[in-house]
């Protein structure tokens, strides 16, 4: 079977409107990035070795005070900053005497936090390398992190309690 040039433009734009749809597609199914979320990242050099060690994988959740510095019940007061987190209740189960380090991200609406070293008590002041994002306890479905509100001091953010999760992950979303 011969096509004319009719026949091959035919078969081309066929071909075209198909490749169009397959990537319409693809873009429908992921969900859009928000704007103020950091880049996706890869976790620290050796991070999933270590966290095997302690026992952690991809997927575990550890109970925290996302900041040691305002551990008090109560709301609590964030900005773009390098945090400890404190492991609480099954967290210090899993990490008993560890202080889980990272910097957190902050917008009007959410404090999203990257962890990227553990602490530990044998170790003095060395850390080992780790990888876990913060999500809310309470509602975070989304792994965009703590819902938050306007502070009235600039840069800062308000959450309702100084308490999260870290999840532990293989690679920063």
């Amino acid at each position: 079977m011969r096509l004319g040039s009719t026949g091959w433009m035919a078969l081309l734009l066929t071909g075209l409107w198909g490749a169009g749809c397959r990537h319409t597609q693809d873009v429908i199914d992921a969900p859009e990035r928000p704007k103020w979320m950091p880049p996706e990242g890869t976790c620290p050099k050796g991070a999933l070795v270590q966290m095997e060690r302690l026992g952690l994988k991809p997927g575990d959740k550890l109970p925290v005070i996302v900041d040691a510095i305002q551990d008090h019940p109560g709301p609590a007061r964030y900005n773009y900053s390098f945090v400890i987190a404190l492991p609480r209740d099954e967290g210090e189960k899993v990490l008993p005497g560890a202080r889980i380090g990272g910097r957190l991200y902050v917008t009007k609406h959410r404090v999203f936090g990257r962890y990227d070293r553990v602490f530990l008590p044998e170790s003095g002041a060395m850390s080992v390398p780790f990888c876990g994002i913060l999500l809310d306890a309470r509602w975070d479905r989304d792994g965009e992190g703590l819902i938050a509100y306007p502070s009235p001091m600039k840069g800062f953010s308000v959450v309702q309690d100084n308490t999260g999760v870290i999840l532990v992950v293989d690679k920063y979303p």
